[in-house]
């Protein structure tokens, strides 16, 4: 319980970082910020076990800045899957076929361009394959050999859900969206679709390059809206 608590308070703490504010460091209680809704959501997806979390958006969208963004605010040992770009040091840098045996339970996996080793044409690799059955086991004590690693906050970046096997985006428990290649988005599952051109197309349309990669259109049971995020803390690149 006291272990609990203290991550709780901790991610109350964070919450306001990775939103954009930064408080005042003497404030009085009727100066202190309110907890929003986002920031709540924020805090309630930091504290589970474990979750299924899916950037989408084109190339040069910040999707990656903000994968690591995520990484920092759930503050946990960090792992990453990233065939075009090396992470910041305080990310390890591991291939597919390590997942199992590096990633340790109560981590963060971050699976980014993952159409590159995780597209529908490749449904058959077995290493793709263990992927998918960690996808549900995320939020689970592990259960080795079978599953080595469990309640794990799992981050897949993609340019669009229509490149990923389907089963890498169930059970998704927040999802952060930014604008989609122009190609791209005739191809997107259907409910994708409707999220975009209901919700995130009507606030990027006409934004900046610059705008666009400091913010995100967040969804979750919780809350629903656009996000402001900063650039990760640590500049240890």
């Amino acid at each position: 319980m006291n272990k609990e608590l203290n991550i709780f308070q901790a991610a109350l703490r964070l919450a306001p970082y990775f939103l954009g504010y930064k408080p005042q460091q003497t404030q009085t209680q009727e100066q202190k910020p309110t907890l929003t809704e986002k920031d709540i959501a924020l805090i309630n997806l930091r504290r589970k076990d474990g979750a299924v979390i899916v950037v989408l958006g084109t190339i040069d969208t910040g999707k990656t800045e903000l994968c690591y963004r995520l990484a920092e605010f759930l503050d946990k040992p960090t792992y990453a899957v990233s065939p075009q770009q090396k992470p910041p040091s305080w990310i390890e840098w591991i291939k597919l076929d390590e997942i199992f045996e590096k990633v340790k339970p109560d981590s963060t996996l971050i699976c980014d361009d993952l159409p590159a080793y995780a597209s529908n044409r490749d449904y058959n690799e077995a290493l793709v394959k263990q992927l998918e059955r960690i996808t549900p086991m995320v939020r689970h004590d592990p259960q080795p050999p079978e599953f080595p690693t469990g309640r794990l906050h799992l981050i897949f970046a993609s340019q669009s859900s229509a490149q990923s096997d389907k089963h890498m985006t169930t059970g998704v428990e927040a999802a952060f969206f930014k604008p989609l290649g122009l190609l791209f988005e005739d191809l997107e599952r259907p409910n994708i679709k409707k999220i975009y051109t209901e919700y995130v197309n009507p606030i990027f349309d006409g934004k900046s390059l610059d705008w666009v990669r400091r913010h995100a259109y967040m969804w979750s049971r919780e809350f629903r809206g656009l996000i402001k995020v900063e650039k990760t803390t640590r500049q240890d690149y």
